[in-house]
């Protein structure tokens, strides 16, 4: 077997045989994987002529398309252990301030943080939801040029407040002219940018009137690029809706225009038939985030009606952990319990729909479904390298469902981004990630004490019995 710490020294072609490629059809055994220029150049049967001379075989290793991340907020590295047994409102209390009190520096720092633990778990692509502005955007970007990952930079606007705010705080408004100069310069700090692409967004029904939604997705229609939204998540959100608005928050976003192929809806936990039945009619897409479900407590997105309706959907981790594999996990358990169980589906979709989530179909709902997300010839050279070699995962019988319920971060080799290794065995290959963590954690802990994040669970110690 050739080790995988050989793989940084692979020029601009090379070809890798392995045990077993993930395909969009399912496992392909015996077969070697060519990667030309950044690219997926061809898969062919390992006896095939076509194959290379110096094809390098790694015995007992399978390579899998590299996982995407749907959703996450790149500022919120510091407070993810601060948020434990939080009531689910934990934006307006924690995340709203610790991301408001963040200087350029630290959201750079925050953003590497980051995009090193979405590697190390097995992600490719993430999906950043920020309403920052150009130099805090920028900043995120240096973060994604140092650590090779793959990146949907974002930023938005507010022009509304419609919800509680933590004493002393005034919400950041802005104009519709003010935002859509602001979308102009994001597009342009976006081009011409290795592995970085640009989309828009409203925080939520509560954070930006029907004008300034209607305006940020059809500028984001017209560019081509993707409009993100958090919808339908929590209980205050729908309400709030009905009564502002006499309509459902996905009804308010019809009647604005606002659906789409370009729009990519987050979390969708509280759905009615209505609006699932606009979801799949717009072609709208889905974020589903299970574990976020899980911690929070608001609700599971129908995941299976996503797929049995033909709605686009990923997964995504809203920040509560960057393991890909325990999402995947995530994914199926809580479908099989919130949906599954009741019915006696003993199947929940099978394993494979979770991969594909997680990975083809992550792609399409971000925008890029022509770029990444499967292992097939034209498409970027994203994929991991995953030790089979291991007790938890042996005998194999079922590689997909083994994915999703046995495997685990500890068992990625190596991460391949545009044919390149940004990690291997779980080292960052373009900086040192100890010195980083060494020298920054001083200065995550002073953030989040400066930031005026207010915990109302506190530790788990001070709830243990007498």
């Amino acid at each position: 077997m050739t080790h995988t710490r050989d793989l940084p020294r692979l020029g601009k072609r090379y070809a890798l045989h392995p045990d077993v490629i993930l395909c969009e059809s399912g496992p392909r055994r015996d077969a070697v994987i060519v990667v030309e220029n950044g690219r997926i150049a061809a898969i062919c049967d390992a006896g095939s002529p076509d194959v290379p001379a110096d094809t390098l075989r790694l015995t007992k290793r399978a390579i899998v398309p590299g996982f995407i991340d749907t959703h996450t907020h790149l500022g919120q590295a510091f407070g993810k252990a601060f948020v434990f047994g939080e009531p689910s409102q934990i934006w307006q209390r924690i995340w709203g301030p610790l991301e408001g009190s963040l200087t350029p520096d630290l959201m750079r720092t925050s953003a590497i943080w980051m995009m090193l633990e979405a590697l190390r778990g097995g992600f490719t692509t993430i999906v950043n939801f920020s309403m920052a502005g150009a130099e805090h955007t920028a900043a995120v970007h240096e973060a994604a040029t140092l650590t090779g990952i793959r990146l949907v930079s974002c930023t938005g606007a507010s022009d509304l407040a419609d919800y509680p705010l933590p004493l002393g705080k005034t919400p950041r408004l802005t104009t519709i002219e003010d935002a859509v100069r602001a979308a102009e310069q994001h597009l342009e700090l976006c081009a011409n940018r290795e592995r970085i692409t640009a989309s828009l967004c409203c925080s939520g029904i509560q954070g930006a009137t029907p004008q300034m939604i209607s305006a940020l997705a059809s500028f984001c229609a017209a560019h081509g690029i993707v409009f993100q939204f958090h919808s339908n998540e929590h209980f205050p959100e729908v309400h709030y809706a009905m009564l502002r608005h006499n309509r459902r928050p996905i009804e308010v976003l019809a009647a604005c225009g606002a659906l789409g192929r370009h729009v990519l809806l987050h979390h969708c936990t509280l759905l009615d038939e209505r609006e699932l039945a606009l979801l799949a009619e717009s072609g709208t897409a889905v974020s589903y985030n299970p574990v976020a479900s899980l911690w929070k407590g608001d609700g599971v997105a129908p995941a299976l009606a996503f797929t049995s309706r033909s709605i686009r959907f990923g997964l995504g981790t809203d920040s509560t952990r960057s393991d890909a594999f325990r999402l995947l996990d995530a994914a199926e358990a809580c479908q099989r319990a919130a949906y599954g169980m009741p019915k006696l589906d003993s199947s929940c979709g099978a394993g494979w729909t979770w991969i594909d989530a997680a990975t083809r179909g992550a792609a399409n709902a971000c925008g890029l479904g022509a770029v990444t997300g499967r292992l097939a010839p034209g498409y970027r050279a994203d994929f991991l390298v995953l030790d089979m070699d291991r007790p938890e995962v042996l005998p194999s019988f079922d590689f997909e469902w083994e994915l999703v319920r046995l495997y685990g971060r500890d068992q990625i080799d190596a991460v391949i981004i545009d044919g390149r290794p940004v990690l291997v065995d779980g080292r960052a290959s373009g900086f040192d990630q100890d010195a980083f963590l060494h020298e920054q954690l001083p200065n995550a802990l002073a953030a989040v004490e400066r930031s005026g994040a207010v915990r109302v669970h506190g530790p788990s110690a001070a709830h243990r019995r007498p």
